[in-house]
């Protein structure tokens, strides 16, 4: 059985998934959460001048802002839970179910199948990404319209003083943050997927995942670890909103991007070795 067959045969079970669903509709709750935040929270800046209506706003409270904080606020605390619910049962889940002896009693190989799964995760990473984005920017565009991308020192960590982004580029830097975040989370579904080799049960796995990437990322923002912090995977993780600085940091993106890359080929590795390895018993 070739690796396409296996992909086809990896994305028919993605649909039908439980783990999918729950994080689609969890993401949807959050958007909508973040409306009424933005909402209230524009309000009360403005004195009520700032309503959400279907019209272009140039000013400070427009659709792109609201998509640019609700991408930066999804993505450290909703998007690694969704994407690692799928990562960390990818291998455990089918230990669990007891389908996995019985698939590998099949001509398939052990590293084709674990490609397989893993190549699948890193598409539906990819495609959770590119639909939160859009999603944020269609409904950003219908409250209250679009405009230049309006950049403040703040939670963002983006500029040190007031600046802006054209619409047009602005547009141009979500598509580049659908890359550069997809690869980004894609390093902690390689995290969850190496858990999901070890473990049997994907509610280990998954567990596992996400309380190494939440502690490391209240770790790293305390002063005490900054000497450590370098090294944590979180912080290279963060390099995918460098899309959004008025000038693109190439350099400093490319060099966190590779480093990120190299956690996931030794994750992968290291999952390989352990599955060849390991006795499927169930």
């Amino acid at each position: 059985m070739n690796l396409f067959t296996l992909m086809r045969i990896e994305l028919l079970k993605l649909r039908k998934s439980r783990s999918v669903t729950v994080g689609l509709v969890s993401l949807v709750f959050f958007v909508l959460l973040m409306v009424w935040g933005f909402y209230s929270y524009a309000m009360r800046q403005t004195g009520g001048d700032s309503i959400f209506r279907v019209a272009v706003e140039t000013g400070y409270f427009n659709g792109l802002l609201f998509s640019l904080y609700s991408l930066y606020f999804a993505f450290n605390f909703v998007m690694p839970v969704v994407v690692v619910m799928v990562a960390g049962a990818q291998i455990s889940g089918e230990t669990h179910s007891g389908t996995l002896r019985a698939i590998l009693s099949r001509p398939v190989g052990r590293a084709r199948l674990l490609l397989s799964k893993f190549l699948v995760t890193v598409l539906y990473t990819w495609l959770v990404m590119a639909a939160f984005i859009s999603f944020n920017l269609l409904l950003g565009f219908f409250l209250v319209g679009w405009g230049d991308l309006g950049l403040y020192p703040g939670p963002l960590g983006l500029v040190d003083e007031p600046g802006s982004i054209a619409q047009n580029i602005a547009l141009a830097r979500f598509g580049l943050a659908t890359l550069s975040g997809s690869w980004s989370l894609v390093t902690l579904a390689a995290v969850a997927f190496f858990f999901s080799v070890l473990f049997d049960t994907p509610v280990i796995s998954v567990t596992a995942a996400v309380l190494v990437y939440f502690i490391l990322t209240v770790i790293g923002r305390v002063e005490f670890f900054s000497e450590i912090k370098p090294y944590f995977f979180t912080t290279d993780m963060d390099f995918w909103r460098l899309v959004f600085k008025p000038q693109i940091p190439w350099r400093e993106l490319a060099y966190s991007a590779s480093r990120c890359g190299i956690y996931v080929f030794s994750l992968l590795v290291a999952s390989v070795l352990i599955f060849e390895r390991k006795d499927i018993t169930t």
